[in-house]
């Protein structure tokens, strides 16, 4: 099933839940995170290979993947200096 924009995805065993910012043709799902490697509230992460982004909205004990591959976390955009 495709990751839609605008929809809720939710790993209830796990504690984590997200709000996909920006949807593709993809398969979310999450496993346990690595001490230290869990999915942080409030930050976005994205899958390049799908386009596919989500923002943590609840965090968990969970790493969230795409096809099965760990998304990555998103970089800030920096910003231009207003001097």
């Amino acid at each position: 099933m495709p990751a839609q924009m605008g929809k809720r995805f939710e790993d209830a065993a796990l504690g984590a839940q997200y709000m996909i910012t920006k949807g593709g043709d993809g398969e979310l799902s999450c496993v346990e995170a690595p001490a230290g490697e869990a999915n942080a509230l409030g930050k976005r992460y994205v899958d390049e290979a799908t386009g596919i982004t989500v923002l943590c909205t609840k965090a968990g004990k969970a790493r969230l993947c795409c096809n099965g591959v760990p998304m990555e976390l998103l970089a800030a955009k920096s910003m231009p200096s207003s001097d």
